[in-house]
């Protein structure tokens, strides 16, 4: 049976390096790496609009030189913030993609397919409200 709760079972039960090992026998070693594109995806993505995003904030309040911590930390939440909602369609792809449903997907546009398909466009921000409080004082 290769149900996803059928698969969770067969190496649940199993110490770490036992389920890694048979893991790799039975799915490949490349099953390790499922989801990986999407979740460099979405940390490039993340990334690049958080730090953007702080100096453009810093630079906007004209603070970019001199800032004090309490404007540092806002114009780093507030980016962070923005960063979340930004790339929270990228991160439901990959929790999808990594998720024990991913065989069901043929790749992580076909994924984002499905999602929008059975739920619509605003499935994509699932989860989204949590993450961005998160980061938001994460930074």
């Amino acid at each position: 049976d290769a149900s996803p709760a059928a698969v969770e079972k067969r190496y649940s039960h199993l110490p770490f390096f036992r389920a890694c090992a048979a893991i790799g026998r039975h799915h490949g070693i490349l099953s390790f790496y499922d989801g990986l594109a999407p979740a460099v995806a979405k940390g490039a993505l993340t990334n690049c609009v958080r730090f953007v995003g702080y100096k453009g904030i810093l630079r906007a309040s004209g603070r970019e030189e001199n800032a004090s911590a309490m404007e540092s930390f806002g114009a780093g939440a507030v980016a962070g913030a923005i960063s979340a909602v930004i790339s929270q369609p990228v991160d439901t792809v990959k929790a999808n993609m990594m998720g024990l449903d991913r065989g069901v997907y043929a790749s992580s546009l076909d994924c984002a397919r499905a999602i929008v398909k059975a739920d619509g466009v605003r499935a994509l921000w699932n989860g989204g409200g949590p993450r961005v409080v998160r980061v938001f004082f994460e930074v």
